[in-house]
C-alpha cells in the first residue's frame, strides 16, 4: 500500500473507525494492512497529530472532499491507483489472445510489445529527403472485412492490469463444464486415454 502524505490537513467531517497511541508512521501503516483490514476495515486515510493517529474508513475522494487546513496534523492518504495508468496501457488486439484457463471458447487479449525508436526531432530537409527515398504512404488497407481468407482486427490500448481483473469471471465460469468432463473420464484424451492440461499466465 503506498500513502500520499499532506502536511498541515485533517478530514474532521469522515468518522474515526480506530486510533492508535503511536506517531510512528511504519506501525500505523502496518495496521492498516494488517490488523485492521484483518477486521474487515478498509483504511483509505489516517490522520496523525502530536499524540496519536486516527484511522478514517473511506474512499480517496471522500477524504479529498473532507480535508480541512489544520495545524500539527499530517493526512496519510492512500495513494490514486490509477495514478500511473496511463504508463501501463499497451496496445493489443481485443479477445484474440491466449484461450481462458478451464474456459477455452472465452480468449483473452493478445498484447503487443512494439519498441520504436523515433528521433527527436527531424528538419524539415530531412523530412523531405526522406519522402524522397521511401515508398508511399500505406494510409490504404490491404484487405478489406468483404476477403474471405483473413479476419481483420483493430490495436487498440487496454490496461493489462484491468485486463487481467476482468477475465477472472471468465476464469470461473467454465470450472464446472471441465470438472464435468474429467469425472466423465480422462479430460481430453477421452476414456482412460492421456488428459492435457494447459496453463495461463
Amino acid at each position: 500500500m503506498e500513502w500520499e502524505v499532506i502536511e498541515e490537513s485533517d478530514c474532521p467531517g469522515i468518522d474515526n473507525v480506530a486510533q492508535a497511541d503511536t506517531t510512528d508512521i511504519d506501525t500505523l501503516k502496518k495496521a492498516c494492512e494488517t490488523q485492521l483490514k484483518r477486521k474487515g476495515i478498509d483504511v483509505g486515510c489516517f490522520v496523525v497529530d502530536g499524540q496519536r493517529a486516527y484511522f478514517k474508513q473511506c474512499s480517496r475522494q471522500d477524504a479529498l472532499s473532507a480535508k480541512k487546513t489544520r495545524r500539527g496534523c499530517t493526512m496519510y492518504l492512500l495513494s490514486d491507483p490509477d495514478a500511473k495508468k496511463s504508463f501501463r496501457m499497451m496496445k493489443a488486439v481485443k479477445e484474440e489472445g491466449m484461450p481462458t484457463y478451464k474456459n477455452p471458447f472465452v480468449h483473452g487479449n493478445l498484447f503487443l510489445v512494439l519498441t520504436i525508436e523515433f528521433p527527436d526531432s527531424l528538419s524539415p530537409e530531412a523530412q523531405k529527403a526522406i519522402s524522397g527515398v521511401l515508398p508511399p504512404p500505406l494510409n490504404k488497407p490491404k484487405w478489406s472485412e468483404d476477403d474471405k481468407e483473413v479476419e481483420i482486427h483493430t490495436v487498440t490500448d487496454i490496461d493489462p492490469v484491468a485486463s487481467f481483473n476482468s477475465n477472472k469471471v471468465n476464469m470461473q465460469a467454465g470450472n464446472e463444464a471441465y470438472d464435468d468432463d474429467e469425472e466423465e473420464g480422462g479430460g481430453r484424451g477421452g476414456p482412460g486415454g492421456p488428459g492435457v492440461q494447459c496453463h495461463q499466465q
